[in-house]
């Protein structure tokens, strides 16, 4: 809107008349609180965010700073060389940077295992409050979300292409990526933020799992693109294994209308030093680089991104950088990536009205229970498979007695050992591994109706 210059007399009636509106609002929000909550103290005022999760402000105006931080964690579970390098004591210094830092919303990913998920969770509490790990895969998608503002809805999309299941050596099948989206309750401010995890690269010369990687990025896209709506501001975080150049990040792009932080505020330009801090990924100066990848790679390759985009609100990015690379007091990084920040300044004075409803309690409430029911079922049915495996086994080397003894049978008893092997293969591969990807599913959707009936 359009504002008129005003002279001495007329500018300072304007700022009397502005002065009085601000502490009529300041007073009713005021009362307002103290009417819902007994307990409320003007000395809650003074904490630049509050229990029900109000972000700071920006003084002297009417916008609210929304800080954002993404990492890929590399916290594989198993011992070194199968797993990562100086997992606990990463998380644990991770755990403490997050509390000093006091992010609004931080995007995890690879952190595979959900009980250093639960620990991580647990370290920041005071801090980050409100969290949420998306169930996917056999190992879990390694993909979360820690906010200091209520998450009070989530959805999850799990790619329907993600590997192939006999490339073990790689682990991105088992892994189960996905797309999760956390509605975060930000004031009066409603923030659709979104982290994911793509298919690795492995080989750019040779890359078998591109036509996977490409159809993610268009699910992603599609994910984002028709879930955002309604939202006052919209934010994809992530481990993309895309480079700026790639098909796949334009797709994201386009197909949304996200821009880039880091490449709106500092541009692409080869061959600066601007343009090498904004790696992510196999820096020279990260202690878990490969040195083969030094030699190809030189500065590294920029794989992580926060994206976003406005709303209903109006938001000015005033900061982009990377963070968390090396941990202070040590000579290691936290991670093999390190992560990216970024800070918005959004107004909040004007918005087009929403249309609220309230969500079917009950049905939710018995749709848990079913869940639950579900999850029960599977994991005795894990147990039943698996110990028929075992019978079976044993009934094999039971027929290799009856074999030397029975020899004209011998014949027959091969055949009936081929289709038990075959049915014993089946037990096991359903019973570790078909039956918890089951498992982590239901877990993954009774999680995010619990977060429904805490709206």
């Amino acid at each position: 809107m359009e504002v008129r210059r005003r002279g001495p007399t007329a500018a300072a009636a304007a700022e009397e008349e502005k002065k009085g509106a601000e502490s009529a609002a300041a007073a009713a929000r005021v009362a307002g609180r103290a009417a819902m909550d007994p307990s409320f103290t003007l000395a809650s005022l003074d904490s630049p965010s509050d229990e029900n999760g109000a972000a700071q402000l920006v003084v002297g105006t009417g916008r609210v700073q929304f800080r954002v931080c993404t990492l890929n964690c590399w916290a594989l579970p198993f011992c070194w060389p199968i797993g990562s390098a100086n997992r606990i004591l990463r998380l644990e210094r991770l755990s403490d940077q997050l509390i000093n830092e006091q992010y609004d919303v931080v995007g995890l990913q690879e952190l595979w295992s959900e009980a250093d998920f639960i620990d991580l969770a647990a370290r920041v509490a005071t801090v980050y409050p409100y969290n949420h790990y998306f169930h996917s895969g056999f190992t879990g998608s390694g993909v979360c979300v820690l906010s200091k503002h209520p998450i009070v809805s989530t959805l999850m999309n799990r790619y329907s292409l993600n590997g192939f299941a006999h490339h073990i050596h790689r682990g991105d099948w088992f892994g189960g990526k996905v797309v999760g989206m956390a509605e975060l309750e930000v004031g009066e401010m409603r923030v659709h933020f979104y982290s994911t995890h793509l298919h690795a690269e492995y080989n750019r010369q040779n890359d078998l799992y591109l036509p996977h990687r490409l159809a993610q990025c268009f699910e992603l896209s599609q994910f984002v693109r028709h879930t955002s709506r309604g939202a006052d501001l919209v934010i994809l975080t992530g481990d993309m294994n895309l480079e700026p150049d790639d098909l796949g990040y334009r797709i994201i792009l386009s197909n949304t209308h996200l821009i880039d932080a880091w490449r709106a505020l500092h541009g692409f330009t080869p061959d600066t030093a601007v343009f090498a801090n904004g790696m992510t990924c196999d820096r020279p100066d990260n202690c878990y680089t490969v040195k083969s990848m030094l030699e190809k790679l030189g500065d590294g390759k920029r794989l992580d991104y926060i994206m976003y985009k406005n709303g209903r609100m109006c938001a000015e990015l005033v900061h982009c950088e990377t963070t968390l690379n090396r941990i202070p007091g040590e000579d290691i990084n936290f991670s093999d990536h390190i992560g990216v920040h970024a800070t918005f300044e959004v107004d909040a004075t004007e918005r087009q009205m929403s249309t609220t409803w309230e969500h079917n309690r009950p049905l939710i409430s018995d749709a848990i229970l079913i869940l639950d029911e579900g999850e029960a079922r599977a994991s005795s049915d894990r147990k039943l498979f698996i110990g028929l495996a075992i019978f079976f086994v044993l009934l094999i080397m039971g027929s290799l007695y009856v074999d030397a003894h029975y020899e004209t049978i011998a014949p027959f008893l091969s055949v009936f050992r081929f289709f038990i092997a075959l049915f014993i293969a089946f037990c096991l591969w359903y019973g570790f591994l078909g039956l918890k990807m089951e498992q982590k599913a239901l877990k993954g959707a009774k999680h995010g109706m619990q977060k429904l009936l805490n709206d």
